[in-house]
C-alpha cells in the first residue's frame, strides 16, 4: 500500500534541474527500489506525465501527484 510522497523540484531557466522525492513511507521492495527510475522519467520529460513503473503502481501515481502539485506551485 502507498505512503505519502513529497516532492522537491529545483527549476531553473523554466526547466526541471533536480528531483528529490521523500519515498520514506513507500514499502522499501516496491515503491522505493522505483525511485530513480521515475527521478529520470520526470527530468526527461520535464513533467509529472510519466509511465507507472511496474510493480510500484500506487508509489508511481503518487510521485505523478506529488510532481504536478509541486509544480504548479513553482508556476504561482
Amino acid at each position: 500500500m502507498a505512503g505519502f510522497v513529497k516532492a522537491k523540484l529545483t527549476i531553473k531557466d523554466q526547466k526541471i534541474a533536480a528531483v528529490d522525492l521523500d519515498l520514506s513511507t513507500e514499502t522499501p521492495q516496491y515503491g522505493q527500489k522505483a525511485e530513480k527510475q521515475l527521478k529520470n522519467e520526470i527530468l526527461t520529460n520535464q513533467s509529472a506525465d510519466i509511465d507507472a513503473v511496474s510493480g510500484a503502481t500506487f508509489t508511481s501515481n503518487g510521485v505523478k501527484e506529488a510532481v504536478a502539485d509541486a509544480l504548479k506551485q513553482a508556476t504561482k
